[in-house]
């Protein structure tokens, strides 16, 4: 009797955590200790926010009390207090531990609640980590009353036991219309924004051989090479193609050219994907199509505008996996959808969008800032740890230990890297306006 064929590993669809949720290290390590305590995850649909919000409730660990706040099909502030009991309910155990009942949360609103949980958790020494999923309602539902923006805010800003970690699509920057007159800051201006985009090579490399799994995937270098291409590491797209390429002994063939062709569900999920972009990101992902491969100053030449703008409008597009760069050329972020930007081209509107052209620029302004902010800091770091490195090495004359020249070189190569991420950065900011 042959042994049955192995269950296809890969999940397409719904939110995955632990052994299933591969990378995003980094980002996961920022939005737990980050000095901000209010941080705002930017991301295409289906790159996997939810996962993300889900997963750092495990990495939290018992040092925190995670609150999973899903406002999705909230419609009223009622609906997002009862979604908030919800999460509570979620963690009723440790909230009865630290002498907080469910009763004390009902007929409050979300400000409320918020408070008698802070407060709760501050009484025993224990941080709150509210993480808020499908923030989007809020438009509308601050657009009928924005008070509640406004409590909720001051909430946010009042406990300091309250860390915030919100993810959302870039639709959420309409925020910043409601409230014009406030005389306070607006809504968003609290948060930091941290953009979830694709995996890192090793990270995607991971997933598709399954490492985390409790089988591994058997996949040829040059299969990883090519479906890393095809995906550009965007995590459900590889998990998409690799479904497909999955064969009942364990292994991965490689993709041909039917397998590169978007199904319904992922023509469906482009056109939403479009319909998040600004008017002038639209602009410049068709003209990419067009042009098949371009660059920055002719961008800036074929859309009439100027190279700076365009450097920053390419920032906020490869940050999200809408872009890359092959070999010195700009190009569509993943085969897939430039291949169905390619075939929509012609049909698409670009002006009717939710996304203003000037929010994005603010937003992607600020991000570049930060970034840069972030990558000196490391730099600094490395070259530290560098020089005592070679002090040390230099101790030994020409006999310095391997794991000691190992360091050095490690530490030299992740400052040349760091380097030339700032060297790219800085285009938009010397390029001319």
């Amino acid at each position: 009797m042959s042994d049955p064929p192995l269950r296809n590993p890969y999940i397409v669809g719904g939110w995955v955590t632990e052994s299933h949720f591969y990378g995003h290290i980094g980002l996961r390590y920022n939005l737990l200790h980050d000095p901000n305590r209010q941080l705002w995850v930017i991301g295409t649909r289906r790159v996997g926010k939810t996962s993300l919000l889900r997963q750092l409730a495990i990495d939290a660990g018992p040092a925190m009390i995670s609150l999973y706040w899903d406002m999705q099909g909230c419609v009223t502030a009622d609906d997002l207090g009862d979604e908030l009991i919800f999460a509570v309910e979620d963690q009723e155990e440790k909230f009865a531990e630290l002498g907080l009942a469910m009763k004390d949360l009902l007929n409050n609103e979300p400000r409320d609640q918020l408070r008698a949980v802070c407060k709760a958790a501050e009484d025993h020494g224990r941080k709150v980590l509210l993480l808020i999923d499908e923030p989007e309602v809020l438009i509308k539902i601050g657009r009928k009353d924005d008070a509640i923006l406004r409590r909720l805010r001051a909430s946010f800003q009042r406990h300091e036991n309250l860390r915030v970690v919100m993810a959302s699509t870039k639709v959420l920057t309409r925020l910043n219309e409601v409230g014009p007159d406030w005389v306070t800051s607006l809504f968003l201006q609290d948060f930091v924004p941290r953009n979830l985009s694709g995996l890192g090579a090793a990270e995607s490399e991971s997933l598709i051989r399954q490492t985390q799994g409790q089988t591994r995937i058997d996949a040829k270098p040059s299969v990883v090479e090519a479906i890393q291409f095809y995906t550009n590491n965007h995590p459900y797209l590889v998990q998409w193609l690799c479904y497909r390429l999955y064969q009942e002994d364990g292994s991965l063939r490689k993709p041909n050219e039917e397998d590169l062709q978007p199904d319904s569900i992922l023509n469906a999920l482009f056109s939403v994907i479009f319909s998040h972009l600004a008017p002038t990101e639209r602009k410049l992902l068709i003209e990419l199509v067009r042009a098949k491969k371009t660059d920055a100053p002719n961008l800036a030449q074929a859309l009439g505008l100027s190279l700076r703008e365009t450097h920053i409008y390419l920032y906020a597009l490869d940050r999200l996996g809408y872009t890359r760069q092959i070999d010195g050329c700009t190009r569509v972020g993943n085969t897939f959808f430039e291949t169905w930007l390619a075939n929509n081209a012609n049909s698409l509107s670009v002006e009717d969008s939710p996304v203003a052209d000037a929010i994005v620029q603010e937003v992607a302004t600020n991000a570049h800032e930060i970034e840069v902010g972030n990558i000196r800091q490391q730099l600094d770091i490395y070259r530290v740890n560098l020089a005592q490195l070679e002090v040390r090495a230099a101790n030994y004359g020409l006999s310095v230990p391997f794991t000691i020249q190992n360091e050095i070189d490690f530490h030299q190569r992740k400052i040349a890297e760091l380097e030339a991420r700032l060297d790219i950065l800085f285009e938009a900011e010397q390029s001319p306006p």
